[in-house]
């Protein structure tokens, strides 16, 4: 896979990311899982946002959204029949995915900046699978903890 259809693969499972934990959170009726899921679609949105000039500076086409946008809305309606405990455990393989993909962006990177986005695009990855491991009782820590320790999510709190 190229560079370019890697950068939009990557760019439409931020829009269908923030669409998916933004639509639960619209739904949950439980503070705690709602206040979570709404870092979580922050984290995917800003995530999405780190990749906007990489799009402009190769005048990439970014993809089909609208497209995206409605298989969220049909995944939100699918998450909403499972359980919690389901929803986060679904997160993990899903990030396995997206990190090999994150992972070949970085090696592909022809220079620092976009360098960097990837990076960011791979460390967001990683904080959402500890997100998921530490929701799920496989990991120590506060499951937030490694998503607000990212410096595009914090900037995006302020």
């Amino acid at each position: 896979m190229s560079a370019t259809e890697l950068w939009v693969e990557s760019y439409q499972g931020e829009v269908l990311g923030e669409a998916v934990f933004g639509a639960l959170a619209e739904h949950e009726v439980d503070a705690d899982r709602r206040r979570q899921l709404d870092v979580l679609t922050l984290l995917e949105r800003t995530t999405k946002e780190l990749a906007e000039p990489v799009f402009d500076r190769r005048g990439l086409d970014r993809g089909d959204t609208p497209a995206t946008l409605a298989t969220a809305r049909e995944l939100a309606k699918a998450v909403a029949g499972i359980t919690w405990e389901e929803f986060v455990a679904s997160i993990l393989p899903l990030t396995e995915q997206f990190l090999v993909k994150y992972r070949r962006l970085v090696e592909l990177a022809p220079d620092e900046a976009e360098r960097e986005v990837a990076e960011a695009y791979v460390a967001h990855e990683e904080a959402l699978a500890a997100f998921a491991r530490r929701s799920l009782g496989e990991e120590v820590g506060e499951p937030l903890e490694p998503v607000l320790a990212l410096p595009h999510v914090a900037a995006g709190l302020a």
